[in-house]
């Protein structure tokens, strides 16, 4: 589920309670401990965020950036270096040029 999934659905179960609200401090946390493990949690348990709407523009935030940096890490020269597809002609002249000559130092001909 994407941060901004896990912040829309977070907001609907918070309007839905309304009968016996949840202090705002215990909501935050429900809400950070709720997410996975990564930057973006790493960084709102140490801001401490006072109410859960600025936990939710700390968590778009904090996501937003982790996701450009991975972005930014894959750049165009390292997606260039990758390995680049062979015809699978040239593979086969190649071979086919390999076996002749080897046939013809086994024919006897004499390479002196």
């Amino acid at each position: 589920m994407s941060m901004r999934d896990y912040v829309q659905k977070t907001r609907h179960l918070v309007s839905c309670i309304v009968t016996h609200p949840i202090d705002v401090a215990s909501q935050v946390h429900v809400i950070i401990f709720g997410m996975r493990e990564g930057m973006t949690r790493y960084c709102l348990t140490r801001a401490k965020p006072s109410t859960l709407e600025a936990a939710f523009a700390l968590a778009l935030r904090e996501d937003y950036t982790v996701a450009s940096s991975y972005a930014r890490a894959l750049t165009p020269d390292a997606r260039a270096s990758a390995p680049e597809p062979m015809e699978i002609d040239a593979i086969e002249a190649e071979s086919r040029s390999r076996s002749t000559s080897t046939g013809r130092d086994r024919s006897g001909e004499s390479s002196l």
